[in-house]
């Protein structure tokens, strides 16, 4: 399923909604491949085993020594990615600090014109040349003409439908598994027993006791 924006609210928040996807996407990949990687070690560690039921003890392979230069070089240059992010990160917010509360105001309506404003104005040229033209001629209408959809008959096109005036709607699944009240009878029980436990520590249910029967 392929998303394009509807309207100009819409085309404004789909690079926050891309970004926020492309986010999703690679911490997903990022699991995936981490989920591969143990079942394909989980495999190897099963065969292996399995070899060596059945061939007796097979000669150990011999264990690949530890390159410390090529550690030392990854470290290296993960740090040095992390010095150089944090370093500019560090100098955009003291500049950003710098202005004045109109030109942090400016700063902030730049960037997000810089970010939406693209998709906007790509959006904005797209909803101009919708036409109603091919999907009548693909209905048989065999209309010739270039029918253009203007802003208000696309927005009642795409317009999310109402409740009718005077209807209610209920949020209540009549189908819905029943839920077991034994969680929170345990919770009252629970409670009921540490106060009970409580004022026993404190002396309170013997003095009480002792000034009903007393």
């Amino acid at each position: 399923m392929i998303e394009h924006p509807i309207s100009i609210r819409q085309s404004f928040w789909m690079p926050y909604k891309k970004l926020g996807k492309m986010v999703n996407e690679q911490i997903t990949k990022l699991a995936s491949a981490r989920e591969k990687a143990r079942a394909e070690k989980q495999a190897l560690a099963v065969a292996l085993a399995t070899q060596k039921t059945a061939a007796g003890a097979p000669p150990v392979p011999p264990a690949q020594p530890f390159d410390v230069a090529k550690f030392a070089g990854i470290f290296a240059a993960i740090g040095l990615a992390v010095g150089a992010i944090g370093t500019a990160v560090a100098a955009i917010i003291t500049g950003f600090l710098k202005l004045y509360w109109w030109q942090m105001l400016l700063a902030v309506v730049a960037v997000v014109l810089i970010i939406s404003g693209p998709s906007v104005i790509l959006a904005w040229l797209k909803l101009r040349q919708r036409m109603i033209g091919p999907l009548l001629d693909a209905n048989g209408w065999a209309i010739n003409g270039r029918l253009k959809i203007n802003v208000p008959f696309g927005g009642s096109l795409t317009k999310v439908a109402a409740l009718p005036e005077g209807a209610s709607r209920s949020l209540e699944d009549p189908f819905a598994e029943k839920k077991s009240p034994w969680p929170k009878l345990i919770i009252v029980v629970a409670v009921l027993a540490l106060t009970f436990y409580l004022l026993y520590r404190l002396g309170l249910i013997s003095r009480w006791l002792g000034m009903l029967f007393g």
